[in-house]
């Protein structure tokens, strides 16, 4: 089939508005720990703050229609431990929110009454309220995960519920209930991861393709996790336990209201998450063709089976738990049709979700009615029962309206719903010719009249016959017990006479949400309940069970109490739970033996280790002694030595002091003859400077009288070199002065050059 994912919308009002399915789910919540924190005496106070969050929550959801009409109502909060909380309410939702809340509404109301004569009110009426907000956010949630989280929140506060008388039976079903619980959401847990794992999403959105080769596995782990919340065969066996235990209005929110939850999710998974928003290949309908007929027969054995049981019983709320195991069958045979039938199942899904609408209606009134009646006369048992008709004839009136509309009998609610789940079998029969539908469309009629013989035998027992002498008394009702009671027989007798109200203005528009279409969505359209057709399928109902009943009402048959091994227990749960104690004492022999011969192999090895490190110690100890006793020795050696070398230190300080002082007395000397010699030296420079300066002047003397005497030869030698012949000339023209004066230069010269050089 076709699935849209939902249009969200985009809200523009105030933060009240855009918020609302937060706070929808926030305030019971908040409401419920509050409560539990008023004191006993604050009775008034209690009821009216369960009172006040439910009616809240109520028109929270009322203000929510008109925006689900439109598409699908968003809100998230993004940084809730790193995987978000994130919340949607589609049309779908709506219709599981409103139900849930507006029976919360009826069921808190009917408490007043039941619950003062309870102990453990404060607690009561602080779980109550709790559990309303969990259960609201398991069909508001916008993912897997959010569902996951207030689904476990609803089990683990419904389980106070249940265990609320705390005797021996209440503790014995409120065990097997968590027990289950847990488990179921441990079943969804492994299919979110898997579901993420194989499509990195764990959104609530057509997903087939993607699952591939893990889609059976998500599918089964997705169907006990819900299915257990639903009570499908053979998940079921915590219902008739804890129904009986539990108080009456606790037993009509369980039965009524909470096991909707796991259809929601069954219905989510079947029809959502294993849809296509493209068209499907040859594989993947068969595929969705087997899921749908697995779906469907699920449904066909669980009605079935409670039924039956439900025949069985003497005890009213073990007989109406039953019921309500065989009434989720009706709702999944309706998923399973849809499933298989692909974008023509549309009869299917608006026949299933009616069911639920209608099933939330009359079984919470029945369990109120058998409630009223057990407040006042402390007895469930139908042989110590009988001739309440007289007693309290509103609670009988109301309680066969609520029975006409579970047995579908024509202008009680239970008929359209029936009729549309039978329909949608003819229509898969007539236009495919499933010789599987065709077989489960007869024992889809044959548990329907199994019902009308259940309440049957139920209402003789309780209502007819003489009264027991200890309850021959007069009873007076109070007025929200009647009204509780009036308010259920009113609202299942209108849906009766007028179903296409809800049929047209909201199951189809949700059927469309899908996208559904074909011949069953034309028909859906101004459906004739009332035609001769459908009203012959409920006839023929009627004359089976009055053709079973009599005989079977006649000869005792219903008495009947069926041998242990065939019980659920024997043929199913005893079986698995020994192979499972089998398999587990095995494994566990097993792991004893592998653990006790890997002590003994390490046992040996650490003693052979220890016998090596004791060798190994004995002869460290050994090395020890020895190295100690040569390490004494020359201790003392070095003791001896060290005496020797301190005698040789103070010798040697001794002479070095000495030298040290004949140091000092030299250093003192050094210093006096390099004064000495200072003063000497200065006294040569200024010697040295004195002569210089007289050598200076007689250099000036010479200088002056050599240029004169130049001068003059000079002027002598331009006269002779005018007759100078080259020739003729020789070393004996020199004049002795002329060699005097080159004498004197030189020396002169080599004077100034070797002063220049010291200065």
């Amino acid at each position: 089939m076709l699935a849209a994912a939902p249009d969200y919308i985009l809200l523009t009002g105030p933060l009240f508005y855009s918020s609302l399915p937060l706070w929808i789910t926030v305030l019971p919540m908040l409401a419920g720990i509050g409560i539990y924190f008023l004191k006993d005496h604050w009775e008034s106070a209690r009821k009216g703050c369960a009172l006040v969050a439910s009616l809240i929550a109520l028109v929270g959801v009322i203000l929510l229609f008109p925006l689900s009409l439109e598409g699908a109502v968003g809100y998230d909060l993004i940084d809730f431990m790193e995987m978000g909380l994130f919340f949607e309410v589609d049309l779908i939702g709506w219709i599981f929110a409103f139900l849930i809340t507006f029976v919360w509404f009826l069921a808190t109301i009917f408490s007043f009454a039941y619950m003062d004569l309870e102990h453990n009110r404060r607690r009561y009426y602080s779980f109550l309220t709790f559990t309303l907000g969990a259960t609201v956010g398991v069909v508001m949630a916008g993912d897997f995960f959010t569902l996951f989280l207030f689904f476990e929140l609803m089990t683990i506060s419904s389980f106070v519920l249940v265990i609320h008388q705390q005797d021996t039976a209440s503790m014995k079903a409120g065990i097997l209930y968590l027990y289950l619980g847990i488990f179921g959401g441990l079943s969804l847990l492994f299919a979110i991861l898997m579901l993420y794992s194989a499509s990195g999403s764990v959104d609530i959105f057509p997903a087939l393709e993607l699952l591939e080769g893990q889609r059976t596995a998500i599918f089964i782990f997705f169907l006990i996790g819900f299915g257990i919340k639903a009570g499908i065969v053979p998940l079921h066996i915590w219902l008739p336990q804890a129904h009986p235990v539990a108080p009456s209005p606790a037993s009509a929110l369980l039965s009524g209201i909470m096991i909707k939850t796991g259809a929601y999710g069954i219905l989510r998974v079947s029809l959502v998450l294993f849809s296509s928003t493209e068209e499907l290949s040859a594989l993947y309908s068969s595929y969705l063709f087997i899921i749908g007929n697995v779906v469907m027969w699920i449904g066909i054995v669980t009605m079935l089976a409670g039924a039956t049981m439900a025949l069985l019983q003497t005890n009213m709320k073990r007989i109406l738990a039953y019921s309500s195991v065989s009434q989720m069958g009706y709702i999944v045979t309706g998923v399973g049709i849809a499933a298989f039938l692909g974008i023509e199942g549309g009869m299917g899904f608006a026949g299933s979700i009616y069911h639920i609408i209608n099933h939330a209606f009359f079984k919470a009134g029945l369990f109120m009615m058998v409630g009223t009646i057990y407040i006042y006369t402390h007895e469930l048992e139908l042989p110590r029962l009988g001739g309440m008709l007289k007693k309290m004839p509103l609670v009988a009136v109301t309680f066969i309206i609520a029975a006409f509309g579970i047995a579908g009998i024509p202008g009680f609610n239970g008929y359209p719903s029936k009729t549309l789940i039978h329909d949608a079998m003819l229509i898969a029969i007539k236009d495919y010719g499933f010789l599987s539908v065709d077989l489960a469309e007869k024992i889809f009629v044959l548990t329907s009249a199994l019902t009308v013989c259940y309440f049957i035998k139920l209402f003789r027992g309780v209502f007819l016959g003489p009264v027991p002498e200890k309850l021959n008394r007069d009873y007076k009702l109070p007025f929200s017990v009647n009204a509780v009671l009036a308010g259920f027989a009113l609202i299942i007798t209108a849906i009766g006479i007028f179903p296409n109200l809800i049929l047209e203005r909201i199951l189809v528009p949700a059927a469309e949400r899908l996208n559904y279409e074909g011949y069953a969505m034309d028909h859906l359209y101004h459906f004739h309940f009332f035609e001769w057709l459908p009203l012959q399928a409920m006839l023929i109902v009627i004359i089976l069970a009055a053709l079973i009943y009599i005989p079977a009402a006649y000869r005792g048959w219903f008495a009947w109490k069926p041998p242990w091994w065939l019980s659920i227990y024997a043929l199913i749960y005893q079986p698995v739970t020994h192979r499972l104690m089998d398999v587990t004492c095995r494994a566990g022999v097993m792991v004893d033996s592998s653990i006790d011969s890997a002590y003994d192999r390490s046992g040996s090895a650490a003693r052979t280790w220890c016998e090596y490190i004791g060798s190994f110690d004995k002869s460290l100890d050994n090395f020890y002694d020895k190295s100690g006793k040569a390490a004494s020795k020359l201790a003392e050696r070095s003791s001896d030595m060290d005496s020797k070398i301190d005698g040789f230190y103070e010798k040697s300080g001794k002479a070095a002091r000495k030298l040290a002082d004949r140091s000092t007395d030299m250093d003192s000397a050094l210093n006096e003859a390099y004064r000495k010699t200072g003063e000497t030296a200065k006294k040569l420079v200024e010697k040295t400077s004195d002569a210089e300066s007289r050598l200076d002047s007689v250099y000036d003397k010479a200088g002056k009288k050599a240029r004169e005497e130049m001068d003059k030869r000079l002027s002598d030698k331009r006269e002779k070199t005018k007759s100078f012949d080259p020739a003729k000339w020789t070393t004996k023209n020199l004049s002795f002065d002329t060699l005097l004066l080159v004498l004197v230069l030189g020396v002169v010269l080599l004077v100034i050059f070797y002063f220049g050089r010291s200065l």
